[in-house]
């Protein structure tokens, strides 16, 4: 019997969209954070591409975009003691995730990410309970019904009670070595120094990864007419929103479907670009297409948005990003008009 119509346990994909104007004046130093685009930029801490769209050439220089991380091996013991713990979690700031810890004793998995010192510990119940450590259950919606929840600890490394010979440090040190044992994979970003692989405290196997960005022109592309008013973009029409974020979409993996002058079969595509504004029509332009890949804090995302709206003051831009595993995606298009048009896409 084919599964048709049954429902699946997976979490169905959610897109939240949002209009807002950008403040007419903007220091790159103190970015607002609390208003889209930028609270939607700092809703996760870490993204794992980064694409920008602008019209002709991109105004940012390369330096603008260009960064690196770090790929460590170290125990979570290592991470908890010596000079590390000292100077990139209590005296610095970084930004670590690990890979999936196996337990060689059982079949667990454990995962564990630092963001602005706080260590966040995800495993499941069995792990939990062994850890000792104090946690709260994560809620699955789509979980069957007696299924065990997984649990999140979340310690703050920075806290003053967070020292060697105090009850709750050690009893972390004790899960360190007890339950969490074994060498992991790191990502590892550094916030508030530069990175070098002769830092003993990164341990031996460091490997320096490099951050560059991958530059595109896109000939003769159709650009659809962006809104520019309220009724343009009110819920009666949010097929064109939907739209128009397809079109980003396209737009972002360089596909021939929206080039002027594409021939191909509509037996295999019948896209077409949409008009998405009643006052205006399409226009055929040159896109400069930048990509970026790899561990990209959700500051240094921000930082670049804030200096393209201030270089590309009177013309439009898209910046797309999207998470690990691609449970997270952000889209902004900065219009003419100083608006900005988002897209939060979860799951």
């Amino acid at each position: 019997m084919l599964d048709i119509g049954k429902e699946t346990p997976l979490p169905t994909p959610k897109c939240y969209f949002t209009c807002t104007t950008l403040p007419a004046y903007l220091d790159t130093t103190q970015q607002p954070t609390k208003s889209p685009p930028y609270s939607l930029l700092h809703s996760t801490p870490y993204y794992h591409t980064l694409t920008l769209l602008t019209p002709i050439s991109s105004p940012l220089k390369p330096q603008d975009v260009e960064s690196k991380y770090a790929k460590i091996n170290l125990s979570l013991l290592e991470i908890l003691t010596g000079d590390f713990f000292t100077n990139k979690i209590k005296k610095g700031d970084v930004l670590l995730v690990s890979a999936p810890l196996h337990l060689s004793s059982t079949s667990s998995v454990a995962m564990f990410t630092l963001v602005e010192g706080v260590l966040t510990i995800t495993c499941d119940r069995a792990t939990y309970e062994r850890a000792g450590l104090l946690g709260t259950p994560i809620p699955n919606p789509h979980a069957r019904k007696h299924a065990t929840p997984n649990f999140k600890i979340e310690l703050n490394l920075r806290l003053p009670s967070m020292l060697a010979g105090k009850k709750g440090f050690e009893r972390l040190l004790h899960a360190a070595k007890s339950v969490f044992m074994g060498q992991m994979t790191w990502l590892l970003y550094d916030i508030s120094s530069d990175l070098s692989t002769s830092d003993i405290s990164l341990g031996e196997n460091v490997e320096i990864k490099h951050i560059k960005p991958q530059t595109e022109e896109l000939k003769d592309v159709i650009i659809p007419p962006f809104p520019t008013k309220n009724a343009d973009i009110s819920k009666s029409n949010q097929d064109d929103v939907t739209e128009l974020l397809e079109w980003l979409s396209l737009a972002a993996i360089s596909s021939p479907r929206i080039e002027q002058g594409d021939l191909v079969d509509e037996i295999i595509s019948r896209y077409s670009v949409p008009n998405t504004s009643a006052s205006a029509t399409s226009t055929t332009q040159t896109l400069t297409k930048i990509t970026c890949t790899g561990f990209l804090p959700s500051s240094t995302i921000a930082d670049i948005f804030a200096k393209l709206v201030i270089a590309a003051n009177k013309s439009w831009f898209a910046i797309l990003v999207q998470g690990f595993d691609g449970d997270k995606g952000v889209v902004v298009l900065k219009t003419q008009d100083q608006r900005a048009l988002c897209w939060d896409l979860e799951g």
